[in-house]
C-alpha cells in the first residue's frame, strides 16, 4: 500500500492490502507497517488505523508486529513535537492502532532515523503491549519507556546507535533467555535489569548474551558506571562481546559458569592481553576477531591468543588484523590462528615466517609485499615439506585456503617470482587474488606448470 495524505512526502508500506485482497486477514500472524514521512507521522498512523479498523475482528491472530516510523534525517533528528495537541493525536491514534492487534507477543521496532515523534510512537506501542510482549527488538534506544515494566520478556535486542540516553524499559532479568545490546557506552548502567535492593543482577535463565561497545575517545577508555554492579550469568551458553577500547566491562564485572558452549570476541589484542584468563569460563567453541597495531608486540599478541584458545575445546575462526606500519618480526608459534589480514606492506621473509609459525592458517590477506633491493627475497626458504603439509589442515576447514595479495610500487619481477614460489609451496591453495602485479607471467607460469602440478588447474585466479 502506498498512500498520499496530508503530507505530500508520506508513504506507507504494509502487508495489510495483500491480506485484504486475498481474503486472508484471519490467517495473518505477522503484521508489517512502515510509515515514511517528512514532517509528521500522524497522517500515516491515522490512515493505518482506519484501514485496520474497518475489519478489526480479523486481526486477533497477529502475534508479530513489525513497525517502522521513518522520518527525514535532516529534518527530524532534533525535531520537537509541535504542540500538546499533536502529541495527544499521535499517542491516541497509536494506542488505538495497537489495540486492534491485542495479542502481539513479538514486537519489532525499526526505522533508520530516530526522531522525537518516532520515539513517542514506539513508547506508546510498548506501553500498550508491555504486559504480553515476549520478544522485543528495536533499532535504537526506547526513550520515554523507562517507567514501563516488561516482566514477561524473554528476548531483547536493542541497538542504541550514537544516542547518549541508552534507555530501555524495566525488565525482569530472571525471565530473559536472550539479550543483545549494541553500541552501548563503557559506563552503561544496568539499572533497567536491577533490583534496587540488590547490587547483584542475576540473569538466571539467560542462554545467549551479545554486547557491543561503541567506539570511544582516548580519555573515555576507562569509563566506569556511576553505580557499578555485579552481573551473574549462571546458565550462559553463547557469549559475544565486541569492544574497540582497552577493556571489556561485561567480562570484568560479571560472573560466569565454569563452562559455556560458545564464545565470540571482537576487539583489540590488548583486551585479550589484559583479560584475567582464569575469570573466563571453559569454552566449548571459540571464535576471535582481533586487531593488532604498532602499540602491540606481535609475538606477545600471539602468546595471548594461544592462552585464551587453550581454554576452548574447539576453535573455529581466529582472525587477526594487523595494522602495524613497521615491519613485523614473527617468532612465536600460534597453532590457533586461521586468518591473518595485514594492512601494511611487509617483507617477503615475514610472509614466510607467518606461514611457518601459524600452521592452521587458511586465509592470508596482504596489503603489499616488500620485494626491492632493500628487502631481498632470495634465497627463499619455507618450512620443510612436512611443515607445508601442516597447512593441509585447511582441507578440513569450511572455506578453502585463500592468499589475498596486493602490492604497489615494488619490483614487479621480484613480486611475480615470489607469487610463483608460493604457488609451488602452498599445496592446498585454491584461490589467488592479486592486484597491481603483472598477471601475464603468473598465468603463463600456471599454464606451463599444470602438467607437473595438476592442482594448478583447480586454482581460481583473480588477477587484476
Amino acid at each position: 500500500m502506498h498512500a498520499q495524505a496530508i503530507e505530500p512526502a508520506l508513504s506507507i508500506v504494509t502487508n495489510i492490502d495483500l491480506a485484504l485482497a486475498t481474503g486472508n486477514m484471519h490467517r495473518i500472524r505477522r503484521l508489517h507497517i512502515t510509515i515514511n514521512y517528512l514532517y509528521d507521522p500522524y497522517p500515516g498512523l491515522f490512515h493505518i488505523h482506519a484501514y485496520l479498523h474497518n475489519v478489526s475482528c480479523h486481526w486477533q491472530r497477529v502475534h508479530t508486529l513489525e513497525l517502522a516510523v521513518r522520518g527525514n534525517h535532516a529534518l527530524t533528528r532534533t525535531q520537537p513535537i509541535g504542540s500538546i495537541e499533536q502529541y495527544g493525536q499521535i499517542v491516541h491514534t497509536t494506542r488505538a492502532l495497537a489495540q486492534l492487534v491485542p495479542h502481539v507477543k513479538d514486537l519489532r521496532l525499526g526505522g533508520l532515523c530516530p526522531s522525537t515523534l518516532a520515539h513517542v510512537v514506539y513508547a506508546t506501542v510498548v506501553r500498550e503491549h508491555g504486559a504480553r510482549i515476549k520478544r522485543l527488538r528495536s533499532n535504537y534506544a526506547l526513550l520515554e519507556c523507562n517507567d514501563i515494566a516488561l516482566d514477561s520478556l524473554t528476548h531483547l535486542d536493542v541497538g542504541f546507535g550514537s544516542v547518549r540516553e541508552c534507555q530501555i524499559p524495566s525488565i525482569l532479568a530472571t525471565t530473559l533467555v536472550s539479550l543483545s545490546l549494541s553500541s552501548i557506552p563503557l559506563d552503561f548502567e544496568w539499572l533497567p535489569f536491577a533490583d534496587p535492593n540488590n547490587p547483584i543482577i542475576s540473569f538466571s535463565s539467560l542462554r545467549a548474551l551479545s554486547v557491543s561497545y561503541r567506539s570511544v575517545r582516548h580519555n573515555e577508555s576507562l569509563l566506569m558506571p556511576a553505580r557499578p554492579c555485579t552481573l551473574r550469568f549462571p546458565m550462559i551458553e553463547y557469549l559475544h562481546v565486541m569492544a574497540p577500547s582497552t577493556w571489556y566491562p561485561i567480562i570484568a564485572c560479571s560472573e560466569f559458569p565454569l563452562k559455556t558452549r560458545n564464545m565470540h570476541i571482537d576487539g583489540a589484542i590488548a583486551l585479550i592481553q589484559q583479560l584475567n584468563i582464569e575469570q573466563l569460563p571453559r569454552i566449548g567453541h571459540l571464535s576471535l576477531n582481533l586487531i593488532c597495531d604498532d602499540s602491540h608486540d606481535m609475538n606477545t599478541a600471539l602468546d595471548a591468543i594461544s592462552d585464551i584458545c587453550r581454554r576452548a575445546s574447539h576453535t573455529s575462526t581466529v582472525r587477526l588484523e594487523v595494522f602495524n606500519t613497521s615491519d613485523i618480526t614473527v617468532t612465536s608459534t600460534c597453532s590457533f590462528i586461521t586468518e591473518v589480514d595485514i594492512k601494511a606492506p611487509v617483507a617477503a621473509r615475514t610472509v614466510l615466517a607467518i606461514i611457518r609459525t601459524m600452521p592452521k592458517l587458511v586465509r592470508l590477506e596482504l596489503a603489499g609485499i616488500l620485494c626491492s633491493p632493500q628487502h631481498p627475497i632470495f634465497p627463499l626458504t619455507l618450512p620443510t615439506i612436512s611443515h607445508i603439509r601442516t597447512l593441509s589442515i585447511i582441507q578440513h576447514a569450511c572455506e578453502p585456503a585463500r592468499l589475498h595479495h596486493s602490492n604497489n610500487n615494488y619490483s614487479q619481477d621480484s613480486c611475480v617470482a615470489f607469487v610463483q614460489f608460493l604457488l609451488l609451496h602452498l599445496p592446498y591453495l585454491s584461490v589467488l587474488n592479486t592486484r597491481q602485479i603483472s598477471d601475464i607471467p603468473i598465468r603463463t607460469f600456471v599454464r606451463m606448470q599444470v602438467l607437473e602440478y595438476p592442482r594448478f588447474a583447480n586454482i581460481e585466479l583473480n588477477l587484476q
